[in-house]
């Protein structure tokens, strides 16, 4: 039985993404966001409106995604989309930069970008996909966007494998344990998230979040 010392409700954050929900399936999600007293969710910019009407007068942060899973969104519709998310209740941005910058050497561009999104005044997270970026452009997309103020990443994207503690003890010696960093990707079961916590992660987002308390009223 693992030891459940943190305050998971704060912790696990619900990811709503799936673009084959039903009505009845979102509704259902909504409900057990509140039975549970989750307090973070991740969600695309459609459904930001139903997330506010569903869930009212529920006091929870609700952080839209752009430019997820594909990095795809040209700089010049940043400004736009965030706003469009602010105007639709989003508490903060989870955003994917154009890593491409990084190996073609321009740091500018790519810091840029970030600043961009920034100009919103929300709270934003930097995703990064480990197993899928080589490590010197780890390290620079990480070190650029502390210097620009960023103090909160996430590490998976849901494509790939599951983040290790290997994966863990690497990320915080260059991330330090000073900013909020949170693992997505493959998180089905309570003891994952124990895990992670126990290593170090601040929290973790998973569209697994109702199983997972089952789990724990189960315990």
């Amino acid at each position: 039985m693992p030891n459940i010392k943190y305050e998971l409700n704060e912790k696990i954050h619900a990811i709503i993404i799936n673009p084959y929900l039903t009505w009845h399936n979102f509704c259902k999600n909504c409900h057990f966001i509140k039975q549970y007293n989750i307090k973070n969710i991740s969600s695309c910019l459609n459904y930001l409106a139903d997330l506010k009407n569903c869930l009212s007068n529920y006091e929870v942060n609700i952080n839209a995604l752009i430019s997820y899973p594909l990095a795809d969104l040209p700089v010049s519709f940043i400004e736009e989309l965030v706003c469009f998310a602010k105007d639709k209740g989003a508490n903060g941005i989870e955003y994917i930069p154009n890593f491409m910058n990084l190996s073609k050497r321009d740091i500018d561009t790519f810091a840029a970008e970030i600043e961009q999104v920034k100009l919103s005044g929300l709270p934003i997270t930097i995703i990064i996909n480990k197993s899928q970026i080589e490590k010197e452009f780890l390290h620079n997309a990480i070190e650029i966007s502390l210097e620009l103020g960023i103090k909160n990443f996430q590490f998976g994207d849901g494509f790939g494998p599951p983040i290790t503690s290997k994966d863990v003890a690497e990320i915080l010696k260059i991330t330090g344990n000073q900013n909020q960093i949170k693992v997505v990707g493959g998180i089905k079961k309570l003891t994952q998230v124990i895990d992670l916590f126990d290593n170090g992660i601040s929290c973790v987002g998973t569209s697994n979040f109702c199983e997972i308390f089952q789990e724990v009223k189960v315990i």
